[in-house]
């Protein structure tokens, strides 16, 4: 993966606060659906990622036992940042009040109390989190990976579009448990068009890239999709930038599991800023591709910096880590000129199902001549039960979900930059520290 995931969580909440568990027993119609709105039905409800639905009385029963040891242990709702190391929006997090609120509705019997205080349900008709898109597109036709090895798959469709700033997208994968991950690039110069003709199959082949030159960092990439990730929705003033009579390619990764794996039709959803932005969003991934883990290391470190004569006055926007199955813990910091330290992202407990990008409440303000470092850590040992060799084998970075990835991608805007006043940004600098 050489650009971003941008992929995480849709537009704010609000988080209404229940009554103390220490009164009456909660019910379901007037406490519990309420927590299950905020914090979990965006995955659980039919036809998403979450493996039930939590819409209904009659759902949140048949999960209980299942709801109280969950949010009990804070294994649910999934939220991968260590607290303290980065102020996020849209943390799913549920306070100590909401999972004493579920384990007494749970004890107390699971009532489901009056139908009067039932909020007003929340609408997942359409399909997409954020509702409706603008743009919705996909490959022409269906796609069936080879039913062993890893395979990636670039489809091209024209954007049509009719707005040059997005802010925001959704991925639909066709085959989730085949479509390992997915980036959206931007070809402005109709080669992957001449690519997909000149394969007989849907679409095209394109490890490493995909397959056509990007040669400008305002208009490389839409963001993509991973395991667990919810889409995004930039401020009013931030957006991506998809320049006129543009294609979007899709590259997908399929890594199947199944010796039938099914026909895929992955769809990306496009949502068009209403306004003209000050800033468009910039993607740098912070990668260390050198690497190779030795077999029987429970925790070999990985690290990558970024000097900071790279680096012009910037405010980080959203951060992305990026690791495979190996993969357990990663932690990216800055290194201020006046010498203190600012903690940007921790995750101490690394899931490849459980990814996504995720955006600071308030922009991170990264003065010129900061340095930013990763550093990532690796269980390849035998003990690890998500090691996909046995016994364990060196690994080293590589395409392949079995091979191993150490990326940090950087969402940032740049602060002399506005659009509307016709001031662009220089990111000339950006060729150089990409490399």
């Amino acid at each position: 993966m050489a650009v971003a995931v941008l992929t995480t969580f849709g537009a704010a909440r609000r988080r209404a606060v229940p009554p103390s568990p220490t009164g009456p027993v909660p019910t379901f119609n007037k406490e519990v659906v309420r927590i299950l709105q905020q914090n979990c039905q965006s995955c659980h409800h039919p036809g998403d990622i979450a493996p039930f639905s939590l819409i209904t009385y009659g759902d949140a029963i048949a999960h209980a036992s299942q709801m109280k040891f969950m949010t009990g242990a804070r294994q649910m709702p999934p939220w991968k940042p260590v607290t303290g190391c980065g102020e996020f929006d849209q943390a799913r997090v549920l306070s100590q009040l909401e999972i004493d609120t579920i384990a007494k509705w749970v004890d107390g019997g699971t009532p489901e109390g009056d139908t009067a205080d039932l909020p007003t349900p929340l609408n997942f008709d359409s399909g997409w989190i954020l509702g409706q898109p603008d743009l919705v597109a996909s490959s022409a036709e269906a796609y069936t990976p080879p039913a062993s090895g890893d395979m990636y798959r670039c489809f091209t469709m024209p954007a049509n579009t009719t707005s040059e700033y997005v802010s925001a997208i959704d991925i639909h994968p066709g085959d989730r448990k085949t479509v390992h991950h997915v980036i959206a690039f931007i070809d402005t110069s109709g080669e992957s068009q001449k690519l997909d003709e000149a394969d007989p199959e849907p679409g095209y082949k394109c490890f490493g890239g995909p397959g056509f030159t990007i040669t400008s960092l305002d208009s490389a990439s839409l963001g993509g999709w991973a395991p667990g990730a919810r889409p995004v929705m930039l401020p009013e003033d931030v957006a991506l930038r998809l320049p006129a009579n543009a294609r979007i390619v899709l590259q997908v990764h399929y890594h199947p599991h199944d010796p039938n794996p099914l026909p895929d039709r992955t769809e990306i959803g496009v949502y068009y800023a209403k306004k003209t932005p000050q800033k468009l969003l910039r993607i740098l991934p912070l990668a260390n591709t050198t690497f190779t883990i030795p077999p029987g290391n429970p925790n070999y470190e990985v690290t990558q910096v970024l000097p900071g004569f790279f680096v012009p006055g910037i405010h980080l926007r959203v951060i992305a880590p990026h690791m495979h199955l190996l993969g357990r813990k990663m932690k990216v910091d800055a290194f201020l000129p006046n010498g203190e330290t600012m903690c940007l992202i921790n995750i101490d407990d690394w899931d490849f199902n459980w990814q996504g990008l995720y955006r600071y409440k308030e922009p991170i303000a990264i003065p010129a001549g900061t340095t930013i470092g990763m550093s990532a850590f690796y269980d390849n040992s035998s003990a690890n039960w998500r090691n996909p060799n046995s016994p364990p084998k060196p690994v080293s970075w590589g395409e392949a979900t079995t091979d191993e990835m150490a990326i940090a991608f950087l969402g940032f805007t740049v602060d002399n930059e506005n659009i509307i006043a016709g001031r662009k940004a220089d990111v000339s600098w950006w060729t150089k520290a990409s490399r």
